[in-house]
């Protein structure tokens, strides 16, 4: 029994250092979003010895208000995205799946693959196309090449969970007189909600912190947090304190969704889901 316990005793001291290693950065940008400017520049530096203070949150929301349009603009990019991503990446992982498909192996590490490439090979050509299109600088630009990058993720979850769904649900279904649209959308889908959510928490997420093609694409109203967030760095002064709290600010929406979507993200992934 004493050693069970001193087992275990070592195993959440280790999972509490590798989370607190994990966290540390987070934690001291946190720090310092509570700290005036004297405060962070002070040395050795202090992690409670200071007086904090709201005012790094309060010129990040109020000011000209613009950044609070950039989480706007990274909500509706990230939603659009993520919904493209879904609709494509469901309707394709269920074409693609093995009983309707069985050679499509190669086929699915073609998608895989796509997500792969380096982003940065893929920049002036969607650049040079938005343009010639006129879409340049619009919110939709950016979603839908956001889009094609979590599209690859989203079939390559959902066709797993698909290739484990029993046979006998969707052939009960058909011989009770349902088109294969009906058993996709009555009877798949609802099985698999749990890697839908999970494939659409990693797509909004993926969305949600893309920088690249965001700061391409974007202009100066359309802009999405990440690349707002890279405004509070001048060419010969930054905004230490604001950069922080925006940085907490762009990370607390991820989070959340994380949070909330935890059981749908171990349900989603792990091995043998489908009873």
């Amino acid at each position: 029994m004493r050693r069970k316990v001193l087992a275990n005793g070592m195993v959440y001291a280790a999972s509490a250092l590798v989370l607190l290693l994990f966290l540390a950065p987070i934690l001291w940008v946190l720090v310092i979003s509570f700290k005036l400017r004297k405060d962070i520049f002070t040395w050795p530096p202090s992690i409670v010895d200071f007086a904090p203070t709201l005012a790094n949150y309060a010129n990040v929301l109020s000011g000209s208000g613009k950044f609070v349009s950039f989480i706007g603009n990274s909500v509706i990019v990230a939603l659009v995205s993520t919904a493209i991503a879904l609709t494509v990446g469901t309707l394709g992982a269920y074409g693609l799946s093995g009983r309707r498909k069985p050679r499509s192996v190669a086929m699915s590490y073609w998608m895989l693959s796509f997500r792969m490439m380096p982003p940065v090979a893929l920049v002036i050509p969607y650049y040079v196309l938005f343009q010639q299109a006129g879409l340049l600088g619009h919110l939709g630009a950016i979603a839908l090449t956001h889009s094609v990058f979590s599209v690859a993720i989203v079939l390559w979850m959902t066709k797993s969970f698909f290739d484990e769904i029993p046979p006998e649900i969707e052939e009960a279904a058909l011989i009770d007189g349902a088109s294969d649209w009906q058993v996709f959308r009555l009877v798949v889908m609802p099985i698999a909600k749990a890697a839908l959510a999970a494939s659409a928490i990693f797509a909004f997420i993926t969305s949600w912190n893309e920088f690249l093609f965001a700061v391409i694409l974007s202009k100066s109203s359309t802009y999405t947090v990440p690349v707002a967030i890279s405004t509070f760095v001048g060419e010969v002064y930054v905004s230490w304190g604001e950069l922080a709290a925006a940085t907490i600010l762009a990370i607390l929406p991820a989070l959340v969704i994380a949070f909330l979507g935890q059981r749908y993200l171990l349900v989603g992934l792990a091995p043998g889901a489908v009873k």
